[in-house]
């Protein structure tokens, strides 16, 4: 165990300093965003906006990310991610703080568009700037942490802050407070008082991002067209394909977890934001257990495996027996799907043609984001179709992940080989360059 730690550790010591300074960024950004996260539909949902609304500013937020996927591939490929990272911090604090200050459904909407413009672009040069800066022995710990700390890490911290800034300000507020020239509720100010200190942290990642340094960009001198070409089109839409279908269960459940225990259990913030935390404590472990699990099982095990061990904790979701079980379920169903999300976009890129890694990365995001999209504004007709209640939405969300799971077993066999092909071709390489 000792022996295996020691080597864990030898790995991580490979990171070069921007891998560090971009786990610290993902750090910052992802705090501030998952205090956002948590409570941005509890925040809609006190203002009374009914379930179609509350799932149009979801969609929405989706509809940037899938807008910015094309463009993506053309800006990633001739801008510095030092530079696209400090956009998307500036963007993202300026949609956050403008949704806090104003209650009003069309900016809510507007500014969600372009917070999602602004993730679309930090999701897509993520997995190419792992590439760039890891070595092979490494990037499979780069990976996984860097998952680890974007989301869980910091969705641990995050949640326990959302729930614990909402209800101090409320507290502080009393009977109400006097906000942006309005009379505004203690509960209501308690929701934009910590949304505006989740957009200040949001603001706090530029700082690493400052000091990350790279050289010129491949594609700096690449016309668009060249940019876009694919190289292996049928590669590029079979590691696609699961990703659609996933999507779209993703899309009808993910985003209204929180609202999900609101009206089903009757939870506050304060209830809901500890379950949250103890969700990303647990993914956390779990995703920095992903390297030695994908070392001894392989990819493609470690992403079917976890999948499939996800679907009986969804189906005591949609039973809702008693609480403590829907609270293991969530936390279990969360964990063992998400498990897969960074040794997929590891495997993508290893799939990949290495001229096609920058579509790669925005292909197979946007393929579940798509579908993400159209899911979003479909939950919130089936949540009121069932009188608020989730249990269509949920078992639904079943039967598409069960589809996927099977397109799976199908699909990713055949790509392992090629994979495995790519790896040996680069250590072959690697091995002969220095005799160059």
């Amino acid at each position: 165990m000792l022996g295996g730690l020691r080597n864990y550790l030898a790995h991580v010591g490979m990171f070069s300093r921007n891998i560090w300074l971009f786990l610290l960024a993902a750090l910052l950004m992802g705090i501030g965003r998952q205090i956002f996260q948590v409570l941005r539909n509890q925040y809609l949902n006190a203002l009374q906006l009914s379930g179609s609304d509350l799932t149009s500013v979801q969609g929405l937020n989706s509809l940037g990310t899938l807008v910015i996927a094309l463009p993506a591939i053309v800006i990633i490929g001739r801008r510095s991610a030092r530079s696209l990272l400090a956009v998307v911090a500036l963007v993202n604090a300026g949609a956050y703080a403008a949704q806090a200050l104003f209650g009003n459904l069309d900016l809510f909407r507007a500014s969600a568009f372009c917070a999602g413009l602004a993730m679309g672009l930090n999701v897509a040069l993520g997995a190419p700037f792992l590439v760039r800066n890891t070595g092979l022995s490494e990037r499979v710990f780069a990976f996984s942490i860097q998952s680890a700390v974007s989301w869980p890490l910091s969705g641990f911290v995050g949640s326990w802050l959302s729930g614990w800034l909402q209800s101090s300000a409320q507290a502080w507020a009393g009977q109400g407070v006097r906000f942006m020239g309005e009379t505004v509720a203690p509960d209501l100010f308690g929701y934009r008082f910590a949304l505006l200190v989740g957009a200040a942290i949001v603001l706090l990642g530029l700082v690493p991002v400052a000091f990350i340094r790279e050289d010129k960009p491949e594609g700096a001198g690449k016309s668009i067209k060249a940019l876009l070409t694919v190289h292996n089109r049928g590669r590029l839409f079979l590691l696609g394909l699961p990703e659609m279908i996933i999507g779209f269960g993703a899309g009808l459940t993910v985003p209204f977890f929180n609202v999900y225990f609101q009206n089903e259990w009757s939870l506050g913030p304060r209830e809901i934001a500890p379950i949250f935390s103890l969700m990303f404590l647990v993914l956390v472990v779990s995703y920095l257990l992903a390297p030695p699990l994908i070392k001894r099982f392989g990819p493609v095990k470690v992403i079917l495996l976890s999948q499939v061990l996800s679907l009986p904790f969804f189906v005591e979701l949609a039973l809702g027996n008693f609480l403590w079980a829907a609270i293991v379920a969530f936390i279990m169903r969360q964990t063992l799907m998400n498990l897969s999300d960074p040794v997929y976009r590891q495997f993508a890129q290893e799939v990949a043609d290495p001229r096609d890694r920058n579509s790669v990365a925005v292909v197979v995001h946007t393929s579940r984001q798509l579908f993400f999209v159209v899911a979003n504004f479909a939950s919130g007709y089936l949540i009121d179709a069932a009188g608020g209640r989730f249990t269509w939405v949920i078992v639904t969300t079943i039967g598409l992940y069960v589809v996927a799971i099977a397109s799976e077993l199908i699909i990713l066999p055949r790509l392992d080989r090629a994979r495995r092909y790519n790896t040996l071709a680069l250590e072959r390489r690697q091995a002969v360059a220095p005799e160059g």
